[in-house]
């Protein structure tokens, strides 16, 4: 029995390895086409976007890792019940039910390694990824440093500015120090606010300011104050890292410092959880797979392809569904990445008691 199951152990890693690759280089060409017009434009060198692609694959290997599990389990007993390879095993007197079973082993080692992979490989790829596309490929040049626990850019007027934390949704930034200097680069005036939020036509209103007049020797406080110092929002959301360049204690610890400020992000909240939901796909799949192939004791590769193609898309259709529903707030943040890999959980699970030798 030891060497049908390395057998059939090998038969699924060489279809997982080949559709994996398959897979993420489908999602490198859309990539490629998607940022077509930036590489045309700037007309950078093949090399550079070549690196900036392959940069994505860690990420399109955690996206492609559940379909590639689901078909290449379909796809290893479908081919040995076409060709009756598992007569062998039940002519030894074993239980085909139990000898694939060891198959969702490898669905949970499958799993931990894509939850490696989300936690260490891709934030760092996406980090890199960004600043490549940013500073070579569009040339732009990097207006914000995070340092010292804070956001650094250079204001409009000249000014040095520190800002805590940004929350897109409303265009609002939290702890902002406004250093102002002259010429010979000596302080004049230091504004600090508790809040400042976008209001339009270049303008931040400054909620709570103090401003410290080194000059004067003043300090007057306001309640609410214009400043023009800041560039638009548009700067933070083109430059600051989204979730999929963080881990999860990262995103987890950026989101406690919004709550903690007063502002609540739906979307952070749904993308924290899922990055443990979505490496966990990978052993659902290959439990559904597993109940659904012995059940129906589906025979052929074409068909099992197909079959996988479709439970694929249905899963992706519930995941969407589910997604948009935790951000529109019908169902809690932490069910909606959650609701996909439960429906299929339970539904392997009842097809795998189902299994008839």
């Amino acid at each position: 029995m030891k060497i049908l199951t390395k057998y059939f152990l090998k038969e699924f890693l060489k279809f997982y390895f080949t559709i994996l690759l398959a897979l993420i280089a489908i999602l490198l060409v859309a990539e490629f086409f998607d940022k077509v017009d930036e590489f045309y434009a700037k007309k950078p060198p093949v090399n550079l976007v070549l690196e900036y692609l392959l940069l994505q694959c860690p990420r399109f290997l955690l996206f492609a890792s559940p379909a590639a599990s689901l078909l290449s389990i379909l796809l290893t007993i479908g081919v040995a019940l076409k060709w009756k390879e598992t007569i062998v095993i039940q002519a030894s007197g074993g239980s085909i039910k139990k000898f694939f079973s060891s198959f969702l082993l490898i669905g949970v080692i499958i799993s931990l390694l894509a939850l490696l992979v989300s936690e260490t490989l891709i934030p760092a790829a996406s980090k890199q990824a960004l600043l490549i596309r940013n500073t070579r490929i569009l040339q732009r040049q990097q207006r914000i440093t995070y340092k010292e626990g804070a956001l650094w850019l250079k204001g409009l007027d000249g000014s040095l500015v520190r800002i805590k934390d940004f929350f897109g949704d409303e265009n609002t930034a939290l702890k902002i120090s406004i250093f102002s200097f002259n010429s010979s680069f000596n302080l004049l005036r230091r504004t600090e606010a508790e809040e400042a939020k976008w209001i339009g036509s270049s303008k931040w209103e400054l909620k709570d300011a103090t401003v410290f007049d080194f000059n004067k020797k003043t300090t007057t406080k306001y309640a609410s104050m214009v400043s023009e110092s800041i560039e638009e929002p548009k700067i933070f959301k083109d430059e600051l890292r989204k979730p999929e360049e963080m881990s999860f204690v990262e995103l987890y610890t950026y989101y406690k410092r919004l709550e903690k400020a007063g502002f609540k992000n739906i979307k952070y909240l749904i993308d924290l959880y899922g990055k443990l939901a979505y490496p966990a796909v990978n052993f659902v799949m290959v439990l559904f797979g597993l109940s659904l192939v012995l059940n129906s004791r589906l025979r052929g590769g074409i068909m099992a392809a197909g079959l996988g193609l479709v439970v694929s898309l249905f899963y992706w259709l519930i995941y969407s569904i589910s997604i948009s529903l935790g951000n529109t707030g019908a169902i809690p943040a932490w069910l909606a990445p959650w609701i996909g890999p439960v429906v299929f959980g339970i539904a392997g699970c009842a097809m795998y008691m189902r299994i008839k030798e």
